[in-house]
């Protein structure tokens, strides 16, 4: 009966963990893909701007998507029109 139970903590601790991991991942995804089409949208940015945001984006996508959020919306490169 001990044995049976310790069994079903290792199963339980383990979905706990994938369900985890899972909602992680989709939060992730979620934010890098918000932030791919906050860049697109942005006037105020030039297209080498813009592309700049993009690799950096691409190349980081939690750092990069965190970077726009915080510090890209007031970024310097912008179209002067």
């Amino acid at each position: 009966m001990v044995v049976g139970f310790a069994e079903d903590s290792s199963n339980t601790a383990a979905v706990v963990i994938a369900v985890f991991l899972v909602l992680a991942a989709l939060l992730l995804v979620a934010l890098w893909v918000a932030a791919f089409v906050s860049v697109l949208r942005q006037d105020r940015l030039t297209g080498g701007g813009k592309l700049l945001w993009l690799v950096v984006i691409i190349a980081f996508p939690f750092l990069g998507s965190i970077g726009w959020f915080a510090f890209g919306r007031t970024a310097r490169l912008v179209n002067r029109l």
